[in-house]
């Protein structure tokens, strides 16, 4: 039995119920979501889900997300998964907030030829005494080094961005 991979990503209105039933139509085809990452933003989602399943239940799949009234749907074929060798580091990075700061992040990763897999950004507003408040900024990362490259190393650069920069890896 032959099957077909693809990447759906939308943006829209949906409720946490809309995804549970583009699952389930997922599932009930005989195919899994290989990776997924769906927010919620109020009643707003925008979502990236890798989707495998027999090539002829594909089509069903694709009508049922290109179906749901309130969505953008974008559908790209794509590769079978592929697994890699390559080892992928965790990292968690706090800072204070300020302006451009994924910026910076991301500029300096860039220049390492460092790929980003995964980044998850949140802010967080600190109350101070006095009435004087801060926010916290943390990002979680999940990246690839070149091979020549030491984790710790990068950690450090991007520990150098500010004074009040901390990174922390994860196993």
């Amino acid at each position: 039995m032959s099957s077909s991979t693809f990447i759906v990503n939308f943006v829209g209105q949906a409720t946490p119920a809309t995804i549970k039933n583009l699952a389930s139509v997922t599932h009930e085809n005989g195919g899994k979501w290989l990776v997924s990452k769906v927010n919620f933003i109020e009643d707003n989602v925008a979502a990236v889900i890798k989707i495998e399943l027999p090539t002829q239940n594909a089509q069903a799949v694709k009508d049922a997300f290109t179906g749901q009234p309130d969505l953008l749907v974008q559908i790209t074929d794509t590769d079978q998964h592929k697994h890699e060798n390559e080892e992928i580091f965790q990292l968690r990075l706090d800072a204070n907030d300020r302006a451009g700061i994924v910026n910076e992040i991301t500029q300096f990763l860039d220049g390492q030829d460092i790929r980003i897999l995964d980044m998850d950004c949140h802010r967080v507003f600190i109350a101070g005494g006095g009435g004087i408040g801060s926010s916290l900024f943390t990002a979680n990362m999940a990246l690839k080094i070149p091979p020549a490259m030491k984790i710790e190393d990068v950690a450090n650069e991007l520990e150098a961005l500010s004074e009040d920069t901390r990174v922390i890896l994860e196993s």
